[in-house]
């Protein structure tokens, strides 16, 4: 597999790396963590945060897709962040919503930690691989890439009250999952 010539970039050094990773997914990048975290300055700020970290993790880390390692950075500095204006009780974004809809199938007090990682949990891969295609796609929408409830229903050409039943019946699900393999803690 031929490696991304940015990361070639990265990995030997190049100042100019970095301008051209800003050039080619700055706009995507903001427009993320806009949607995480309802603020242009902070999501600004956590752009500059990604190209940094990844300046100093490439290498030795080298990423087959650039695009997709800025996108977890940039995923991983917003929630952070989002979780640090919670506490601070600033909250309010479509992020807030979904991490609080998920709260109550995530064990422990520190639900909201474990569900902002469990795209590293084998357990949740699993499940999502065992749901159907549609059901899949509505999650991973509304939990991985916080889309509103509207954003998905008119992607997927469905009603919005549709979206809300799929998205309740695979929290369900996802909970009997959770219960039956011993996860749960309440």
């Amino acid at each position: 597999m031929a490696k991304d010539p940015l990361v070639e970039q990265f990995t030997a050094r190049r100042e100019d790396a970095v301008a051209e990773a800003k050039r080619q997914y700055g706009p995507m990048l903001r427009a993320f963590s806009k949607k995480i975290l309802g603020s242009y300055e902070d999501a600004e700020e956590v752009e500059n945060d990604v190209y940094q970290e990844a300046w100093e993790k490439i290498p030795p880390e080298e990423p087959s897709s650039l695009k997709n390692y800025l996108l977890m950075i940039c995923r991983r500095r917003s929630l952070d962040r989002l979780r640090e204006r919670l506490s601070k009780k600033r909250g309010g974004t479509e992020a807030t919503l979904c991490l609080e809809e998920l709260e109550d199938i995530f064990p422990g007090e520190d639900g909201r930690r474990w569900a902002s990682e469990i795209s590293r949990k084998e357990f949740l891969w699993r499940f999502l691989r065992e749901l159907p295609e549609r059901e899949r796609i509505i999650f991973l929408k509304r939990y991985w890439y916080f889309l509103s409830i509207r954003e998905i229903a008119a992607e997927q050409g469905l009603k919005e009250s549709h979206v809300k039943v799929l998205l309740y019946r695979t929290r369900s699900k996802l909970k009997e999952q959770l219960l039956r393999e011993d996860l749960w803690d309440e």
